[in-house]
């Protein structure tokens, strides 16, 4: 499999070309036929990389829960930050870490609370039981199916046909009265795929592409405050006079001293940074978030935006 610029490469990952992440981003979903018969649109997003990240379906709009994932990687303040950003904006948003189980209990509790509202319609029309719909939405390897296991915990996993709406679509059952559809990743927005695909390579949720290496490279090292650096120095065992890197190549030098090679050859450093983003993503180098709300820019034109005052808008 060869890269596109890049004669005579042979590697089994070059990662998305933008055909073929532009040809994914035109899959529907899910039947658009069944979204008004769907309660609440579960969506989990990075919250390392939150606009990276973000995907909002117009056929769900007003049953949105923003469920920002692996809270144990980010930085707790940026976190929070992103939390009251789409609070203002009006959506429910709950913090949650899959491995940890942070926040799953908040998010039964909110699934409960709406189940019984459910209900008590259904009974003043009559009908004797009801079913709470949730669908799983997100971007490739976003952590959906981590978060629905935790979610079953150790319960037997149920599936079924739901009868009229669903027709030969598999849902997953979590509780007697609560099912969920889970999904395969989402790909969105064209237009703005290339600016991503740094950020989503070095959370991994894209497959290496060794095109990308500076720029995902580059994008961490310059996240990197000086908490950060300093554990990175000593988990690298890097000298206490050595500062910290100023581009690209000094960050992947510092990786590849520490492995007791140098930069010889394209394949050495590709060693680095794979080395590098494998060791950010196991939070060797502390909580890091890539993006803060007060200047990452969210490119869904379905983001509820706050109401412009006619005189501020003149």
């Amino acid at each position: 499999m060869q890269c596109a610029g890049t004669p005579g490469s042979d590697r089994a990952d070059c990662g998305y070309n933008s055909a073929v992440a532009q040809q994914a981003s035109r899959k529907p979903v899910f039947p658009p036929e069944i979204a008004p018969y769907i309660d609440v649109g579960a969506y989990l997003v990075d919250s390392r990389a939150v606009a990276a990240t973000l995907y909002l379906d117009p056929l769900l709009k007003g049953k949105e829960l923003i469920l920002l994932t692996r809270s144990k990687q980010s930085d707790g303040q940026a976190t929070r930050r992103w939390k009251n950003f789409f609070l203002e904006l009006g959506y429910h948003v709950i913090v949650i870490d899959s491995v940890a189980g942070e926040g799953l209990e908040e998010v039964l509790d909110y699934l409960a609370n709406l189940l019984q509202r459910k209900l008590k319609v259904a009974k003043k029309l009559g009908i004797s039981n009801a079913t709470l719909r949730v669908v799983a939405l997100g971007v490739p390897n976003v952590g959906k199916s981590t978060f629905l296991n935790r979610l079953i915990g150790q319960k037997r996993l149920k599936t079924g046909d739901i009868p009229g709406i669903t027709r030969g679509r598999q849902w997953v059952r979590i509780f007697d009265d609560v099912e969920v559809l889970d999904t395969a990743g989402v790909l969105r927005d064209p237009e703005q795929i290339n600016r991503r695909k740094p950020f989503w390579m070095l959370l991994n949720l894209m497959p290496y592409d060794y095109t990308l290496r500076e720029q995902s490279v580059e994008l961490l090292r310059s996240r990197l405050d000086r908490q950060a650096w300093l554990k990175l120095r000593r988990y690298y065992k890097v000298p206490d006079e050595l500062e910290q890197p100023g581009d690209f190549w000094e960050m992947l030098e510092v990786v590849a001293r520490y492995g007791g090679y140098t930069l010889k050859n394209d394949d050495l450093v590709d060693k680095a940074a794979r080395r590098l983003m494998k060791d950010f993503r196991m939070g060797r180098f502390g909580r890091i978030s890539l993006e803060q709300p007060e200047t990452a820019v969210i490119t869904s034109p379905f983001l509820n935006r706050p109401a412009v005052d006619d005189e501020d808008a003149m």
